[in-house]
């Protein structure tokens, strides 16, 4: 009977001990899986910012102070990453600002990130803003600054604040103060079509006509110094040494003249080479890390090909020799390697070679037409 009775405790406390442990690992389990987490995607939230428009130091109810603040608010509205505080919420004046500086708790109670103040002096040497930039959260100054400028650039100065906010705040380079060239159509019916060369502020004001449209134009785009432009332009003129032909030129935007990117006597020792026949085309220009140097492609009558060009010693270096078409070079940042477009393969696909035109590697995968890479500010992306 003993026996049985032990035997009997010893088989129920095996079983107890079993059911704890069942019960511990489904446990176990459940914390496991309540603990998961899964991240699919990110959020970009605006940061709410208070813009106060800038006093004029004199007393003034000032305008041009009104204005400033109305284009940096747009500038940063604009950009996506800052929600815009309206003005009926604010606790303090824009000249209890400028004259005894800002309260913390007046404005953290509007739940803002970030506030803007300052003032403005006009004089006779043009316009001088100071301005501050205050973390709300932490109640401390971000940065201080002066920026000066003629009273007729005045949208320049207010860009120009948007981007020193814009870099204090994302650590990235402001694009506020900055131009955009295009191509105006002048007339939709094909045999009386023109087009002409156009610069414009980077928020669509003060647009300006460069060329007189008498010429096709295309592909225009900023040197890297931003100090001149280059594009294609259609010389119709068959007794022109050039012929009828395409070919890159360089416009110089302060003194308002264009010239050919390759000169004519580097041309004609082209055409030499291509047994006289016109070049037909210079076209899809990207400079090099070093702005003296281009990648370019040229059409002769023995196919498209990539060449470099060094615009201070007029030294011109074929890269790719082949009977179709090789275009749109487009250089890494590190200068090393360019990326192009070629349809050597039966169709248009990315290729990339060494900076000498050696060792040419496919790049592009799929069925697709890939064509006109280029390469992102990082260096870790082609866009095509």
């Amino acid at each position: 009977i003993c026996y049985n009775i032990t035997r009997l405790m010893l088989l129920f406390v095996a079983f107890m001990f079993a059911k704890v442990v069942v019960f511990f690992v489904f446990f176990l389990s459940n914390v496991a899986h309540a603990l998961k987490i899964e991240i699919n995607q990110g959020v970009v939230k605006p940061d709410p910012i208070a813009v106060v428009d800038f006093f004029d130091e004199k007393g003034d109810d000032s305008a041009l102070g009104t204005e400033i603040g109305m284009i940096v608010k747009n500038d940063l509205h604009s950009s996506g990453l800052f929600d815009i505080v309206g003005e009926d919420t604010f606790l303090e004046s824009k000249k209890t600002l400028a004259t005894k500086g800002h309260n913390t708790r007046n404005w953290s109670l509007l739940n803002l990130r970030f506030l803007a103040y300052g003032k403005i002096n006009v004089s006779r040497s043009g316009i001088t803003v100071a301005f501050r930039l205050v973390d709300v959260v932490t109640g401390e100054e971000m940065f201080s600054q002066l920026v000066s400028g003629n009273a007729k650039r005045l949208r320049v100065i207010a860009h120009k604040i948007a981007d020193l906010i814009y870099e204090r705040v994302t650590n990235e380079k402001g694009y506020f103060n900055a131009r955009i060239v295009y191509v105006e159509t002048a007339n939709n019916a094909p045999s009386k079509r023109t087009t002409r060369l156009m610069l414009v502020d980077q928020d669509g004001f003060n647009p300006v006509a460069l060329t007189p449209g008498n010429n096709l134009v295309l592909t225009p785009q900023f040197t890297p110094d931003g100090k001149m432009l280059v594009f294609i332009a259609y010389n119709d003129n068959a007794k022109d040494s050039l012929g009828k032909s395409a070919h890159t030129y360089f416009f110089d935007l302060e003194r308002k003249s264009k010239r050919l990117m390759i000169p004519l006597n580097v041309m004609k020792k082209l055409m030499t080479k291509n047994g006289g026949n016109p070049v037909q085309m210079t076209y899809a220009p990207r400079f090099f890390k070093d702005q003296m140097k281009i990648a370019i492609s040229i059409a002769t009558s023995s196919g498209s090909n990539i060449y470099s060009y060094d615009l201070t010693t007029s030294k011109l270096v074929q890269l790719t020799d082949y009977a179709g078409i090789d275009t749109s070079p487009c250089p890494s940042n590190d200068g090393k390697q360019v990326f192009f477009t070629s349809d050597r393969g039966g169709r248009e696909e990315i290729y990339v070679m060494d900076s000498d035109g050696s060792n040419v590697k496919k790049v592009s995968q799929g069925t697709g037409k890939y064509s006109q890479p280029i390469v992102s500010p990082r260096g870790d992306l082609i866009a095509c």
